[in-house]
Order: structure tokens, then sequence, then C-alpha cells
């Protein structure tokens, strides 16, 4: 049998040696006493006291965990279930106290430890105890994290600020850190000396790791510069995306599409692929018409006086074109302009009337911002499908059924309205058109 000295030299984990030691060791004795009395030789009565000592104190950790946990339920978790506030509820939902109980079988083997020391079982138990000691930690870390992320949630930050993907972040971080120095306490090395021995592996890491690796990164840069945050309206083409922004995790960013379809992108295709985000235009309190209607070229002309006299009846037009003609006119009759031909001089065409008409319509209409958002009717390029008039406009309701029936009331009249002006808007033959001519044959 080792000498007492021998084990009072071996340092314990966490305590010094007590009373409570001293008790282990004593009790240890008194079982090997009683195994040598059984007719057992020294060595192997040494080996039965110690196995029967260890299984006992393995016992008596088991019992107290059990005992913590109930405790902590019946008496903690249901103090803070009654409790009305945010942090108490989340406290006793993610069970924080329940992992904290997990120190207690450590903390009576860090005492019963010594008795053992003699027996040579600390250099495993010793480092397994720190282990677990780290492991315990973690979870708590884990447990605290949930319950900001369950309060800031409930205050309403998750749409400002990601907050599933920040703590995804931070639990890759503590578990990293967390893994190092289990590692380091396993092998008997300083966490530093495993940190420098890393650069070695890394390349193979990034290799196997691309992937999460990537999403990792993308997830912070999306994060840090708040790119994306949940509730925005985001359109990617590429990936076929466009809804509403559910979820922001670590890699995947979860958007739910109008058609109540559920898309997962990845975060690193933010930042590597274009994509548009909506949310300035919603926050904008507009949304941009941009539409055109093709006009047959054809059938623009000059108009005469009495075309003149006709649309003078449209009522958004009469001011309009009263100044116009006195304008046409008086520069007419200055340089002495010769108006039998329709070509000399200036004159104005149906086609410059219609889109004059557009404006004024426009301008009057109730539910087109008329201020601080662009206002334009505009020719664009003409091309074989005619001449484009594109109306640029901003309604000043963004939701989407609002939009489409503003945007649809607006091109329902206008093109309602082109034949009234001698127009004609310009559409691809069709079957029918050919029917037709066949026909008149």
């Amino acid at each position: 049998m080792t000498t007492a000295t021998a084990s009072e030299s071996t340092a314990p984990l966490l305590f010094t040696d007590n009373f409570a030691s001293d008790q282990v060791r004593f009790g240890v004795d008194w079982l090997q006493t009683l195994a040598g009395s059984w007719g057992l030789s020294e060595a192997l009565a040494e080996i039965v006291a110690t196995a029967i000592g260890v299984g006992i104190v393995i016992v008596i950790c088991v019992l107290a965990n059990l005992a913590g946990k109930l405790f902590i339920c019946a008496i903690v978790n249901r103090w803070l279930q009654r409790r009305q506030s945010e942090l108490s509820k989340a406290l006793a939902t993610y069970k924080v106290f329940g992992r904290l109980s997990q120190l207690v079988p450590v903390a009576l083997l860090a005492i019963a430890m010594p008795a053992f020391a003699q027996y040579g079982v600390d250099w495993w138990l010793r480092p397994l105890l720190e282990v677990y000691i780290t492991f315990v930690i973690l979870l708590m870390a884990f447990g605290l994290l949930e319950v900001a992320e369950v309060v800031a949630i409930e205050r309403g930050l998750k749409d400002r600020i990601p907050i599933t993907g920040i703590s995804q972040a931070i639990k890759v971080i503590l578990t990293f850190f967390a893994a190092m120095l289990a590692l380091s306490v396993l092998v008997a090395e300083s966490p530093l000396m495993l940190l420098s021995g890393l650069g070695a592996v890394a390349a193979v890491l990034m290799l196997i790791f691309k992937d999460p690796i990537l999403g990792l990164v993308a997830g912070i840069q999306v994060t840090a510069n708040n790119m994306v945050k949940v509730g925005d309206w985001i359109q990617m083409d590429s990936n076929g995306v466009d809804g509403t922004v559910e979820e922001i995790t670590m890699t995947t960013i979860r958007v739910m599409g109008f058609d109540r379809t559920v898309s997962l992108v990845p975060a690193y295709d933010l930042i590597s692929k274009p994509f548009i985000n909506w949310e300035a235009m919603t926050d904008s309190g507009g949304r941009r018409i941009k539409r055109s209607i093709n006009i047959d070229l054809g059938t623009i002309r000059y108009v005469s006086r009495d075309d003149l006299v006709r649309f003078r009846k449209f009522a958004v037009l009469s001011t309009y074109l009263d100044e116009r003609i006195a304008e046409i006119d008086t520069w007419n009759t200055q340089r002495a302009v010769d108006t039998s031909e329709t070509i000399n001089g200036r004159q104005l065409t149906n086609v410059g009337i219609f889109r004059a008409y557009v404006e004024a319509y426009l301008r009057q209409h109730s539910k087109v911002h008329q201020e601080g958002f662009t206002f334009l009717v505009r020719h664009l390029q003409p091309t074989q499908d005619g001449l484009p008039i594109q109306i640029y406009c901003f309604a000043n309701d963004n939701r989407w059924p609002q939009y489409e029936a503003i945007q649809a009331d607006i091109f329902d009249h206008m093109l309602a309205a082109v034949p009234e002006f001698d127009l004609a808007v310009f559409q691809s033959p069709s079957g029918r058109n050919f029917q037709k001519l066949i026909d008149n044959q």
C-alpha cells in the first residue's frame, strides 16, 4: 500500500485536502482491510477496495446530479415560471440552471480524488474532469445565448438584427475554443501550441470544409453590412427566389415566396451573385411604374384645326392646347411661315398630344406621387414594334395587390384612349388578322 505522503503530494483539481476527502480515504482503507479479512492478498485487496470505492463515489455523484435536477425543477424552475418577465421564462424554458447542476458530480469527484490519488487514478481522472467542466460551461453559454435570442426576439429586435445568425456564429466560435481547451488538456499542451500547429492542416481543413467556411464568412458579412434583414423583400433571379426573408442563419437565408413556397439560399450567394432588396422601395412609400405602350408608326400624323377643336373637348387637354396653339401660331407668324403645307413651320402631332394627355391624366391621378419621385412620360427609341411611349412614375401604395390594381387601371385607360387620337397600338399580326384579309378578298 502506497504511503500517505505520496498521496498528499498530488494536488487536487479544485479543492485541497479537507475533512471530506479524509473521510473518503478512511473509507477506502476500511474497505481494503475488509477485503484483506476475506483472505485476499494485499495487492488484490487494494484493487477490490479501490474498485468498490470508485463505484460508490460514482453512484453518489449520479444521485447528487439527479437530486440537483429535481431541486431545480421543483423549486427554481417553478419560481421562474411564475414570474412574468421574459428573461425568467426563457431561463426556465432552456433549463439554464438545470445545465448548471452538472457541476455537482464534478465537485464531488474533485473532493474524493485526493483519496484515490495514491492508487494512481488521478492521472486520467483529472483531465476527464477538466474536459467535463469545459463541456458544462459550454452548455451554460449555449443556454444563455438561447435565452438572449428569445428575449431579443420578444422585444422586436429580430426585424432589425439577424439574431439567429449572430447566435449561431458565437456558438461556433465558443465550440472552437472549447474544443481547443479540451484537446490541450488531453494532450497536456498549451492551447497556444495547438493553435500554432493548425497552420499545417489549414489547407486540408479549407478543402474539406470549404462550403461551411464560405457560408460562415458570408453570414458574418451579411450581418455586419446589414445587407438583408428579416422581413425584407428580396429578388434573386439566378436562384429563382422572389419573396420575403423569414430567417437568417449562419449559412443560409430562408425566404418565403409569394406562392407560399420556401427557399433556402446559401448566404454566400448574397455576396457572390446579384440580388435586389426591395426594402428601400417599401420604406419610401412609393413603387415604380415603368411600362410602355407601343404606337403603330403608320398612324402618327399632323393634326388639323378640326382635330384640335375635337381634342379641346378633352378636359385635361384644354389648357395645354390653348397654350401650345398660341405659342405655335405666334412662332409661325413671326417667321411668316406658309402654313398651307403642314410640314412647314411648327405643327402639333397626334402622338405629341397623346403624350401630353397621358401626362395630364397622371398629374391629376390620386394614386400617383406628384412630388419627390421621378415623373416622366417619354418617347423611347422607335423599333420594329412601333414607337414606345413610356410611363415612368411612382404609385403611392406599394402593397403588391394595390400597386398592380393602380398600374392596371392606368393602362386600361391609356389603351382605350389611344384610338381617340387616331392612333393605334402596335400588335403583331395574328391568325384573326390573316383570316380577315382572306375574307375580304
